[in-house]
């Protein structure tokens, strides 16, 4: 496709979502022979017919079903950087954002978020979805999901990113281990347990890798389970241990009879990031969520600084 025929998205898309060349054409504004002179150069950039005549107008081939959501998130994209500097007032807008989380922050951090976003802007909605993805790229560059949040991606990843929350990881084991009663655990101890892991999306791997920690994957891993309830409840009934952020665990520990320990080397911490395709950058509305999220971590923060008795009010 050459340059000059990109303005032939826009008429692909009308035909698709109207299923009738003169209803595109009546949507457009221009002639229905402008309408099929543009199918006719679509067809032949892609050598598929694209459309089959039906008895109400015209329905799309499997080709044109499989492009469809890439010419409309390529357009989504484009009018985004059009209006990206166009004011965006929460107090009255209605939009809904879609966040792919990962299980051990969401609770915690979407709790705050929620109520945040409840009192400064009652009409917006948030859509919170396991992070059942490993195509970051494709899922926000077609606008599955506005935001996902993860362990911070390695730096060679083109997505942009920011640090939200920084965690220290503890391992995590029932109260009663037969071999962690004096609470402290070896680097040879921690090699020598079974463990059970957080599993990731589709593939048969761990959430942390020795990208985030080193030597992690040397864990003699048992099973995974989808997130920190199914690892604290199995946890809490077996001698397998875990990792987890501190505040995860102590968020739960009410309900699961687990201590924590000290992870036995030097790389405990857990850093996670929220992450959004470069397109949405700009984009004022998206600003804003992600302003949300981190005043939404403040409040947490002060909250337990509070119950501590660390801060007055």
């Amino acid at each position: 496709m050459k340059s000059a025929d990109l303005n032939l998205i826009p008429i692909f898309i009308v035909i698709y979502e109207e299923l009738s060349l003169s209803k595109a054409a009546k949507r457009l504004g221009i002639s229905q022979p402008a309408v099929s002179k543009a199918l006719k150069r679509l067809r032949d950039v892609y050598d598929d017919p694209l459309f089959h005549r039906s008895s109400l107008g015209v329905e799309p081939t499997s080709f044109a079903m499989d492009i469809y959501p890439s010419f409309q998130a390529a357009l989504d994209n484009f009018s985004a950087t059009l209006f990206a500097s166009t004011e965006f007032d929460p107090k009255v807008s209605n939009k809904t954002f879609s966040i792919a989380c990962v299980s051990v922050v969401g609770s915690e951090l979407f709790n705050h978020c929620i109520q945040l976003i409840q009192r400064i802007a009652p009409n917006i909605n948030l859509e919170i979805h396991p992070l059942f993805t490993q195509d970051y790229e494709s899922d926000l560059r077609l606008q599955r999901y506005d935001l996902i949040i993860d362990i911070t991606p390695p730096a060679r990843s083109n997505l942009k990113h920011e640090v939200l929350l920084t965690e220290k990881g503890c391992v995590v084991c029932r109260k009663g281990h037969p071999r962690l009663i004096n609470n402290t655990l070896t680097y040879q101890a921690f090699f020598a347990e079974e463990h059970i892991a957080l599993s990731q999306w589709r593939v048969r791997g761990s959430i942390l890798s020795d990208e985030h920690m080193k030597f992690i994957e040397k864990r003699n891993i048992r099973h995974r389970v989808p997130g920190a309830a199914e690892m604290l409840s199995l946890i809490s009934t077996t001698d397998f241990i875990g990792i987890l952020p501190i505040s995860t665990v102590q968020s739960f520990q009410g309900l699961y009879p687990v201590k924590l320990l000290s992870l036995p080397f030097d790389n405990t911490e857990m850093t996670f990031s929220a992450i959004w395709h470069p397109s949405r950058t700009q984009d004022t509305a998206h600003q804003w969520l992600r302003e949300q999220l981190h005043k939404a971590l403040e409040y947490k923060d002060k909250s337990e600084k509070h119950r501590m008795g660390e801060v007055e009010y």
